[in-house]
């Protein structure tokens, strides 16, 4: 026997039928087996369709997504924040106009801003597309945990979203147009892939941004972006923080590829450019003393030793980098036959130069981008819980040992 049974769906105010067999003490027989067979064909496809079924359909013709913002402060100490919007507008026939919008306005917090922002735009807006987020470098040196707060609370929040500093203002950054054809926010995206595959800048998110600043026993570090006039976005630097505050210390690109190589974060592959003495060690001597060669490391050994010393308490670091890897520019010395311990020994010793450079622009500024805190609170937490590490930080001894292992020099030899 078949039965009937109506059910009506809150959500999508519908009233729908299911056809189900009732329990029956009668032997089936042919017809009514052909007939059980029917009813739960009927069954199975009305209920496929229930399941299909959406009540909350958004349609992206209705949305605004949010790809870039910026955030700077003014001079009455608000907030001033700029997106950039990108917008479709159906043309019929399934396509669509892209146009990449832009706006400014100012409040005193983000979820202020983002209100203002609401009002201002048709449409609800998307913010779980954020490719880029630029923070001003004078709002950077008040605190970046309170601006990027928002962005931690919003349950649709994009974690993998960037973050940078700018020099200057960050709208001007955001409001650049001559990135070609492509919406500016997606080209700066690319520019932060490119050079953190040349391991120029390390890679940061909202995500590993908050366990840094959260963390007393590390600091971040942020790419930084520039514009070289109205012409062209530049990311060459790398900015050093204490805590969420940026110290306003700046790497320049050859000193963050070092302190990433100190921090064992070499990605693909890291370029750098090296001036060399070569007075000695070719076939044929040549009067130039000093020549720029370009060292390609493809791999690399570190390890990082922390002591503290009984009597005094002083901490020591040493850091030992074994950097493998292949000579790909020498233009002066094309042909000839290169000694090659040599020319470790020359990289090594202008490398851990500026490896001395980098560390001690870390203390000055404060920043332990190396970890050293996280790794005394582990295996001396005696003497963590009993010292200021923001004031005893300042006094460690940071100690770069760095040898080159050349595996090839190409056709210069």
């Amino acid at each position: 026997m078949v039965g009937i049974w109506l059910f009506y769906n809150n959500y999508s105010h519908t009233t729908f039928i299911m056809v189900g067999l009732l329990p029956s003490q009668k032997k089936y027989k042919g017809r009514d087996l052909m007939r059980k067979k029917i009813a739960v064909m009927i069954f199975i496809s009305l209920f496929s369709v229930i399941l299909t079924g959406c009540w909350d359909i958004l349609y992206l013709t209705n949305k605004k997504i949010i790809n870039g913002i910026s955030l700077d402060v003014t001079k009455d100490s608000s907030m001033m924040g700029m997106v950039r919007a990108v917008v479709l507008k159906s043309k019929g026939g399934g396509q669509f106009e892209v146009k990449d919008e832009v706006l400014q306005t100012t409040g005193d917090s983000v979820f202020n801003i983002g209100l203002k922002m609401d009002n201002m735009l048709p449409g609800t807006i998307e913010a779980s597309k954020i490719h880029v987020i630029i923070i001003g470098e004078k709002l950077a040196k008040q605190g970046i945990l309170s601006p990027l707060e928002g962005f931690y609370r919003n349950p649709k929040g994009n974690l993998t979203s960037n973050v940078l500093i700018s020099e200057g203002l960050a709208s001007d950054i955001l409001s650049f147009e001559n990135i070609e054809n492509s919406p500016v926010a997606y080209g700066i995206m690319q520019m932060i892939k490119g050079a953190e595959r040349k391991t120029n800048i390390q890679n940061q998110n909202l995500y590993s941004i908050w366990n840094q600043i959260t963390d007393p026993g590390e600091d971040a570090m942020l790419p930084m972006i520039r514009k070289i006039k109205d012409k062209a976005l530049v990311i060459d630097s790398t900015g050093l923080f204490h805590g969420d505050k940026y110290t306003g210390t700046m790497l320049s690109r050859e000193e963050s590829t070092i302190l990433l190589l100190l921090k064992d974060k070499l990605n693909k592959l890291a370029y750098i450019e090296i001036p060399v003495k070569m007075s000695s060690g070719l076939s044929k001597p040549s009067e130039k003393e000093i020549s720029a060669i370009t060292f390609e490391v493809q791999k690399l050994q570190r390890s990082l030793e922390v002591s503290v010393k009984k009597n005094t308490q002083d901490i020591d670091c040493l850091i030992k980098l074994d950097l493998y890897g292949t000579i790909n520019s020498f233009p002066s010395y094309m042909g000839q036959k290169i000694n090659i311990d040599q020319l470790n020994q020359e990289i090594a010793e202008t490398l851990n130069k500026q490896a001395i450079e980098v560390t001690n622009k870390l203390l000055k500024a404060n920043c332990d981008a190396l970890g050293i805190g996280r790794r005394l609170r582990v295996s001396h937490s005696e003497l963590w819980k009993s010292i200021n590490w923001e004031n005893k930080y300042k006094e460690v001894k940071l100690n770069p040992n760095i040898q080159v292992h050349i595996r090839g020099t190409g056709v210069i030899n």
